[in-house]
């Protein structure tokens, strides 16, 4: 077997992710991927299966660290003792959350707004799924009257908390702005559960 050149494959998911940047999952070329990498159509196909393998490839380390993060920052406010712990180590995975995307801030775009027709179109739902199953615990085990706060409630409130993310990364805000952002949520989100928990 020929001996691969050093950074070919790193090359080649560099123009694979400048290509569904530009044109989306559904619109970018193999064809153009070829020829802006130097790499023969047969090759990504040898080595990626398609060209949703190839989108995999660009995108699933840093979405599968995000997640792994995420679970991390679930557990650890699970096993706070009171809501008010939970609710803080809450906001920190979220900075956390934050930093993250934008220290890899071209996949997440991709991922929330270039991924249609992929595996990771349904990323989002993942991420809010998991925040859903964790808030329905939260509000169960801290409400005064946890029977008042209902699963659509928390459906919606857990889907909204992603799509503050999605809002950010989809308008392209600078770091330092997102930062902003996120923080008025936090304290917005912070107060709004207290007095949806009675806590006040």
């Amino acid at each position: 077997m020929r001996q691969e050149s050093a950074g070919v494959t790193e090359a080649l998911l560099d123009s694979a992710r400048r290509e569904f940047m530009e044109h989306g999952f559904h619109g970018a070329s193999l064809r153009r991927i070829s020829a802006d990498s130097g790499v023969s159509t047969n090759s990504i196909y040898t080595r990626f299966g398609d060209k949703a393998g190839l989108f995999a490839a660009v995108v699933g380390p840093v979405a599968d660290g995000l997640m792994e993060y995420y679970l991390t920052c679930v557990d650890q406010a699970t096993d706070t003792q009171d809501s008010s712990s939970a609710m803080e180590t809450g906001e920190e995975g979220t900075d956390g959350v934050l930093r993250y995307i934008y220290q890899n801030f071209d996949v997440f775009y991709l991922i929330f707004c270039r991924s249609a027709g992929t595996e990771y179109e349904q990323y989002f739902d993942r991420l809010a799924q998991i925040e859903e199953t964790y808030y329905r615990a939260f509000a169960d085990k801290y409400a005064k009257s946890p029977e008042q706060i209902t699963d659509f409630f928390v459906h919606v409130i857990c889907r909204t908390g992603w799509q503050y993310i999605y809002e950010i990364v989809s308008h392209k805000l600078p770091f330092e702005e997102a930062k902003v952002f996120m923080d008025n949520i936090k304290q917005y989100r912070f107060a709004g559960w207290k007095a949806v928990l009675g806590h006040e």
